[in-house]
């Protein structure tokens, strides 16, 4: 290779990589101006329901579905995820149930905090302002991950307003360091980019990293999972919502539940080992439990296999009612 040659190569590799350079710095400069978000007003467009409603509780203009007819029956979805997910399990369950869901805190179409006060305990302030809404003063409540934690907090909270508790795959249990969801994120480039620009390839690894095959979550899930967590200011919801996390003493707060409760668990889930099912049984001192898991499902066993979820949770509330009912009739004067 001639002198000449070489140096027209070195002077190509070097406009290239000054090329290079500048295309990640101004996707770097698009990232951290929100190019990359979405207005709520879009998200709500692509998806809100027919049967959609919206209600403002303290400031916060929150989405909630109620459908059905029955005994009222309230849902608590996922970190990450929306009403949404509920949504083959609850056309099963509102033949016999008026099922109440809502997306929660900084999730799905439920708007911003003015009072910037996300977490658990918002979670459950919200949900009640949704309930006096429908003018529900005792309920069934079922919930999954951390809206499980909500779920058990608000039943230990109000004993005498929770018919039956059931716990899908519930959070809230003491964290290992590699569990924690405050562990230190990842540094470097890679952490930057990973802490404020989440693609839809992002979604679809972390979904399905907690389905178990042949379980796999739906194209639609994922881009409506994609969408709803890039809304505009979601970093810092996120952020928020990290912040005020506690798991507190949750061997405490689940002894003093009362409502009969059913744990469901799924015994491939990756996110919280099956093992944690026996702990939450030991720790509902108080109540009666009843404990079933699902070989082959992970951590969104309700959206892998609704209709099994359906049938095991339909038995129990129809068991606990009758035990409900018996005991009634057995008091003084009846």
């Amino acid at each position: 290779m001639t002198p000449g040659i070489r140096r027209r190569l070195l002077r190509a590799a070097a406009g290239l990589l000054l090329v290079a350079v500048a295309a990640v710095g101004t996707f770097a400069w698009a990232i951290s101006h929100g190019w990359f978000e979405l207005p709520m007003s879009e998200i709500e467009a692509r998806y809100r329901l027919p049967q959609s409603q919206f209600l403002d509780v303290d400031g916060v203009r929150v989405h909630f579905i109620a459908s059905g007819s029955g005994p009222p029956l309230v849902l608590l979805h996922a970190s990450w995820l929306s009403l949404r997910s509920w949504d083959a399990l609850a056309e099963i369950l509102d033949d016999r149930y008026r099922v109440i869901r809502l997306d929660l805190s900084g999730a799905g179409l439920t708007g911003d905090d003015p009072s910037r006060r996300y977490g658990i305990e918002r979670n459950m302030e919200l949900m009640e302002g949704v309930l006096a809404y429908l003018g529900v003063n005792r309920f069934s409540l079922v919930g999954t991950s951390s809206g499980g934690i909500a779920a058990f907090r608000y039943a230990a909270a109000h004993p005498g307003r929770i018919e039956h508790l059931v716990l899908i795959n519930s959070a809230g249990l003491p964290r290992t360091p590699a569990s924690n969801p405050n562990k230190p994120p990842p540094t470097g480039i890679l952490g930057w980019f990973q802490s404020r620009w989440r693609p839809c390839s992002y979604w679809e690894r972390s979904l399905g990293a907690n389905f178990v095959l042949p379980h796999r979550p739906s194209p639609e899930l994922v881009q409506m999972t994609c969408d709803m967590n890039r809304r505009n200011g979601w970093r810092e919801i996120g952020m928020l919502y990290l912040k005020a996390f506690s798991t507190g003493d949750p061997q405490a707060v689940l002894a003093r539940i009362r409502a009969p409760t059913l744990v469901l668990w799924g015994m491939d889930n990756r996110t919280l080992t099956h093992l944690e099912a026996e702990v939450f049984a030991y720790w509902l001192s108080g109540t009666t439990v009843t404990l079933r898991k699902y070989p082959g499902l992970g951590h969104y066993a309700y959206i892998e296999e609704p209709a099994m979820v359906a049938r095991d949770l339909l038995a129990f509330l129809s068991a606990a009612e009758g035990v409900s009912a018996a005991a009634a009739d057995q008091q003084p004067g009846r």
